[in-house]
C-alpha cells in the first residue's frame, strides 16, 4: 500500500510493484486477489493499452493505510519515548521515511 501511495498517479503495474517489493509478479497476484476481494485495492486497464494493468490504492485502501501509519506512529511512541527524546523519535522518523523512499527507486 505504501508503494501504491508513494507511486505517480496512485499506481504501479504489477512487474513495477514487484520490483518495488523485491518479489516475483506472481506473488503480487497472488498477494493482491485478497485485497481486490475486500476493496483495498483495484485494477486500472491502460488507456492506451489494454494488455497493462495498474494496480490502485482504492480511498478505502488509502484509508486502512492512513490507520495504520498512525496506529504504527502511536506504538513507536510507547516503545521509544522512554528510551529517546522527541527530537531523537523525530529525526528517527525522518530517517526512515528517507529509508524507505529510497528503497522503491533505486531498482533498476
Amino acid at each position: 500500500m505504501l508503494h501504491l501511495e508513494r507511486a505517480p498517479a496512485n499506481r504501479l503495474s504489477r512487474v513495477d510493484l514487484a520490483k518495488r517489493m523485491y518479489v516475483s509478479a506472481s506473488t503480487i497476484t497472488r498477494m493482491a486477489v485478497p485485497m481486490e476481494k475486500i476493496g483495498l485495492i483495484g485494477r486500472e486497464v491502460d488507456e492506451r493499452d489494454a494488455r497493462l494493468i495498474f494496480v490502485v490504492a482504492t480511498d478505502a485502501g488509502r484509508e486502512k493505510l492512513s490507520q495504520a501509519l498512525a496506529t504504527f506512529s502511536k506504538r513507536a511512541g510507547y516503545l521509544f519515548n522512554d528510551r529517546w527524546g522527541e527530537q531523537e523519535v523525530d529525526q528517527f522518523a525522518a530517517m526512515l521515511r528517507r529509508f524507505t523512499a529510497l528503497s522503491g527507486d533505486t531498482l533498476a
